[in-house]
């Protein structure tokens, strides 16, 4: 279908038949050894007539954070005709230009040097330029036209970018596209194959021990399974930014490409491999949900502040589920993988303190100032809206298949929005009604349990829906045989204070809101010096001294806290967590399994062999 330009929506009327003069843009490296490069914007004189604000943006979309990415700019000034002089700052972002009726031309130096997908990265091997984190916008003209052109880098670099180019230029039709359209600069590798009418192209960026063909195959089988929830793809070419360095890993979606960041040692074991291809699938089923399909409030946006939101629940959460139906209808990730992970994941949000605190809606509209910036007691506090969000999604699931009797599900629910409102922005009352139509279901009692509410997830649905049970096991149960035959072993694994240690030394990283270690007056940043009269220099010595008295018994505890020295009494209590083990119930029906091979385009997984049992 046929979608309005971002700023013909923005102004709401048919696109303008006049066209606006472009900002000419060029970027130079100043010195790439230290980070530094140069942005020279040509300010056409139709845009300062009046005179115009230039403005940084505090935020780039997708990452909902304030970078305050202004702080990495300098030496901003103008130059009109001979004079260049420095230009009139007016708040932390923000700049006078004044009127003119000549062109005006305006110099910055930026400093890259955080290799994420949110900032810019630039030194003698590449150049990775993010634009909300290099471009000045001029208020109120966010639909000017802005072409960008790179000058005097190393002969050897290429450009990779999601924007046609002409005559080596970049035309971005006006400053959202800018924003959605990061550069890599470098000599990358590049690979590529087409499907559904859409080339796809694949760069690669920085040394691993990977295997990039088999990357490459598996990112045609990830698209094909993401475009065929939609029936085809809404773009013609799609670019994936794969840059590899040590012991990182990160993701932002665009429009019409992707910036992916993964660890270049990952690839020695097949698990680096699946969570790449995790990766790569939730990224790019962001092309729909958000990028196109998404709340109106995100987008178009304002770049100065934070733009709230009580849909990231879906936009995130919902897409952290969908990455691992989309691996597993690829066939690129085995349901071992993914059956771990959702457990995993299961496990901390049952046992996460915050679960009984915030809701989905307010983690979601809480993003920029708590689940991005959180300090020691949020654990306690709060939920992620990606985690628990991805759990949330998975009982949905479960929830169509059971109204439908099998016959629909998550996927499908994607693909009614689609149908129905396209890029046209999609709302709470809209995923109720599609959510309705599919299950058959009053969809307020699910919604109050578990998005707007703080009920405790719920596994019984998986079963029903799916024919998967959650098996929950206490810590002591997973010792190794002869660690069950050692009373101290077993006292050990059956104890449990509330105390959750660094894992870098003893130090107090969490305290559990009414745990043993909380009643004891134990805190965020304490030291461990010593337990019952042992001296504990490492976590897992504390840790072990501390489980020593078992359930029942008390531990003496030596803490510093900034500089003073005291002295707790802790209770050991048993421990009230659990791990959980997704299993196959070997006595599922014909539906359930059914239902889970159209989830999932997988046959239903056998059941596991029970502990003892040798092959």
């Amino acid at each position: 279908m046929g979608h309005a330009p971002l700023a013909a929506r923005r102004r709401g009327v048919k696109e303008s038949l006049v066209e606006l003069a472009p900002i000419q843009a060029i970027l130079r490296p100043l010195d790439l050894a230290q980070h530094l490069f140069e942005v020279e914007l040509a300010i056409p004189a139709e845009a300062v007539v009046q005179g115009a604000v230039a403005a940084m943006p505090a935020w780039t979309p997708g990452s909902y954070l304030v970078r305050d990415y202004a702080r990495f700019v300098d030496r901003v000034r103008i130059q009109a005709g001979r004079e260049e002089r420095p230009l009139e700052k007016l708040d932390k972002q923000r700049w006078r230009l004044p009127a003119s009726k000549r062109d005006l031309t305006v110099r910055y130096r930026v400093y890259g040097n955080d290799l994420t997908v949110r900032t810019n990265h630039v030194d003698p091997t590449h150049a990775q330029i993010i634009p909300a984190a290099t471009f000045l916008y001029l208020e109120g003209q966010l639909d000017r036209p802005v072409q960008v052109r790179f000058q005097g880098f190393p002969a050897a670099w290429k450009v990779a970018s999601s924007l046609p180019m002409k005559q080596s230029v970049y035309l971005a039709p006006d400053f959202d596209t800018l924003v959605d359209s990061p550069f890599e600069l470098g000599a990358f590798r590049t690979r590529g194959f087409k499907t559904g009418g859409t080339a796809f192209e694949l760069i690669f960026t920085g040394s691993h021990n990977g295997d990039e063909a088999l990357i490459t195959e598996a990112t045609r089988k990830i698209v094909e399974a993401a475009g065929a929830i939609f029936d085809g793809f809404p773009f013609k070419r799609y670019v994936f930014l794969f840059t590899f360095a040590p012991k990182l890993r990160g993701g932002l979606e665009h429009r019409d490409c992707t910036s992916l960041i993964s660890d270049c040692h990952a690839f020695d074991k097949p698990e680096g491999y699946h969570a790449l291809y995790q990766l790569v699938a939730h990224e790019f089923f962001h092309a729909w949900n958000v990028k196109r399909l998404h709340d109106p409030a995100l987008g178009p946006f304002d770049y100065s502040r934070e733009n709230p939101t009580k849909a990231l629940w879906f936009h995130e959460g919902l897409t952290s589920y969908m990455e691992h139906v989309i691996v597993l209808r690829a066939g690129v990730v085995p349901w071992s993988h993914a059956a771990r992970e959702l457990a995993r994941c299961w496990s901390e949000q049952v046992q996460r303190p915050g679960r009984l605190e915030q809701s989905l809606e307010e983690s979601s509209w809480d993003a920029w100032i708590r689940l991005y910036k959180p300090h020691e007691f949020s654990p306690n506090s709060s939920v992620s809206y990606y985690e628990k969000g991805g759990m949330v999604a998975w009982l949905m699931d479960a929830a169509i298949r059971g109204g439908s009797h099998g016959k629909a599900g998550m996927a499908d629910l994607f693909a009614m929005l689609w149908t129905r409102h396209g890029e046209q922005g999609v709302t709470d009352a809209d995923i109720r009604e599609a959510f309705r139509d599919l299950s058959g279901k009053d969809p307020a009692p699910f919604w109050d349990a578990y998005i707007s509410g703080r009920a405790e997830l719920d596994p019984a649905p998986l079963r029903r829906a799916f024919g998967l049970a959650m098996e929950a096991r206490a810590p002591w149960e997973g010792l190794s045989p002869e660690e069950q035959k050692d009373p101290a072993a077993l006292r050990r694994a059956r104890s449990w204070t509330g105390l959750v240690l660094a894992a870098n030394g003893p130090t107090v990283q969490n305290v559990i809101p009414g745990s043993p270690a909380a009643v004891a007056g134990l805190s965020f940043g304490m030291e461990i010096l010593a337990v019952d009269g042992w001296r504990t220099t490492a976590t897992a010595e504390a840790q072990r001294c501390l489980a020593q008295p078992g359930p029942g018994g008390t531990a003496l505890v030596l803490a510093a806290d900034r500089g003073r020295i005291l002295e707790a009494t802790v209770p050991v209590a048993e421990n009230p967590e659990r791990i959980h083990r997704l299993v196959p119930d070997p006595r599922a029906t014909a539906a359930q399994r059914a239902s889970f091979q159209a989830a999932y385009g997988q046959a239903f997984p056998a059941a596991p062999k029970k502990r003892g049992t040798r092959k």
